[in-house]
């Protein structure tokens, strides 16, 4: 064996190293962004307003079994703990408050590890608000750049989410599926470091195509899905949270790929 041989697989071999610790801490980072804090201090009583609020306004909680409501529970009360929810010209009632936190909590009810260590303030506006350095409005949005760490909400969309659980539309879980995604530093419908190489190919397969199928207007997915794979993402979440039979029947490779990582997320 010649010495260029020689170094060559001690190149590849430097190289595999460093992709998988690389690939390690890039998993470890994301298990870390949404691990709980002040967990302790959630063993307070869940008031009984937050929870007739939750069984008015919440669909996704009263399909919950006993047990199940009692996680749910203590989940949007480790929320609230966490994270400050601001009025911005508008009051904070709580049951904005109970909506903000169950809407963020829905899409990460099953992981083990659920907290958006990142997230530190959710805005909330009246109703559509400028987004900052342009004259578009919205509706909801994941600050960036000086608004790091904060989420900005519609009030009126907020309760229209919560009130009409037909239209596969909650700008409070689409919003947080964004931060979900961001996760591994982008923004981009693939769920970075939760999804291993089996997983994401088949992934991008149906994006691709039920993304061709919104463009073609053969499909249930609302049109809003097919702006780029982000939104479709958000999109197609906010259908299987509100109406997973529906998805199911009308969308089944769909609906597994999403139960597939949706369900039980298990500590490492």
């Amino acid at each position: 064996m010649n010495n260029i041989t020689i170094y060559l697989i001690i190149g590849v071999a430097f190289g595999l190293l460093f992709g998988y610790r690389k690939l390690k801490a890039s998993k470890q980072e994301f298990h870390n962004s949404i691990k709980p804090i002040n967990n302790n201090k959630s063993k307070k009583p869940f008031p009984r307003l937050w929870r007739s609020i939750l069984k008015e306004r919440v669909n996704f909680y009263n399909r919950l079994t006993r047990d199940e409501k009692t996680e749910f529970e203590r989940k949007v009360h480790i929320f609230l703990l966490n994270v400050n929810i601001q009025g911005m010209n508008t009051e904070v009632s709580h049951e904005d408050k109970i909506l903000i936190a169950a809407g963020a909590v829905i899409p990460i009810f099953r992981f083990s590890k659920w907290n958006y260590a990142n997230l530190k303030e959710v805005q909330l506006y009246p109703d559509k608000f400028q987004i900052p350095d342009s004259t578009k409005m919205a509706h909801g949005l994941v600050g960036w750049g000086a608004m790091e760490g904060k989420v900005m909400l519609s009030r009126k969309s907020v309760h229209q989410g919560f009130h009409d659980n037909t239209d596969n539309k909650n700008v409070v879980i689409h919003e947080f599926i964004h931060i979900l995604d961001k996760q591994d530093g982008k923004i981009d419908g693939v769920l970075g470091n939760s999804m291993n190489d089996v997983d994401l190919m088949p992934w991008l397969h149906i994006i691709n195509i039920k993304m061709n199928e919104i463009d073609f207007g053969t499909s249930s997915i609302r049109d809003y899905g097919a702006a780029n794979r982000a939104e479709f993402l958000a999109v197609v979440s906010e259908f299987f949270f509100e109406k997973p039979e529906r998805l199911r029947v009308e969308h089944p490779g769909l609906y597994n790929a999403l139960d597939a990582f949706y369900g039980d997320k298990k500590e490492n």
